[in-house]
């Protein structure tokens, strides 16, 4: 702001706003301290977008989470979300196949689940349906280094949520058991049977023998 020069007034003349900052004075134009207004704004539309997309997702996953009222998990998930909306999605017309933000985050808080590891990744078939690969199973302990017993339980959730109104949420579910005795187990796709529209953030998760939980894959359409 400009100092005053051969003036110390404080007040206002016409326009003009005249004030005192320490022992300096200046002075600025009426409606300046407006400029902000629109950055504000759309800051605090991210922040409020951000909250509502993340409680449906944690809602949505919530037979995955070991403590679905964590805090730290709400503000984790928010934070990468405000993240990912500052990418301003809705401006992209195109199809985002692999959000990295998202992809493997843990839904999980100790122990195992400070790190997500499994790699099974998400892909959008020809079709537009999506699938995850289920990789091989072929060594002593295929779940290392979570402690293995002879059965690999995969419980699997995909959530497709409008940002725009995260309220209209749809939801595929799926477990898979497999025992696993030493013989190699083939890798293999499995169809999840909902096509993501547009408009929709579709979120990928999977719990491995209910002690790991993450997020495999994330798309935006």
């Amino acid at each position: 702001m400009p100092l005053q020069k051969n003036t110390a007034i404080t007040g206002t003349i016409g326009d003009a706003i005249f004030y005192q900052s320490g022992s300096k004075y200046y002075i600025r134009k009426k409606g300046n301290t407006g400029r902000q207004a629109p950055v504000a704004k759309k800051q605090a539309s991210i922040l409020g977008r951000a909250s509502a997309i993340s409680a449906r997702l944690r809602s949505g996953f919530k037979p995955l989470l070991a403590d679905p009222g964590n805090r730290k998990l709400m503000y984790r998930l928010n934070n990468v979300l405000q993240q990912w909306l500052k990418t301003e999605p809705l401006e992209n017309a195109n199809q985002v196949d692999d959000i990295n933000i998202l992809k493997g985050f843990s839904l999980r808080e100790s122990g195992y689940d400070d790190v997500f590891y499994a790699a099974m990744p998400v892909k959008r078939e020809i079709s537009g349906n999506l699938s995850i690969h289920i990789p091989a199973f072929d060594s002593p302990n295929p779940i290392a280094p979570l402690p293995f017993n002879g059965n690999i339980n995969l419980h699997i959730i995909m959530l497709c949520c409008n940002i725009n109104t995260p309220t209209e949420i749809r939801s595929f579910e799926t477990r898979q058991d497999i025992s696993y005795t030493g013989l190699p187990v083939p890798s293999r796709e499995l169809p999840l049977f909902i096509q993501p529209a547009a408009g929709e953030l579709t979120v990928v998760a999977v719990s491995v023998n209910n002690m790991t939980a993450g997020i495999v894959g994330a798309m935006w359409n």
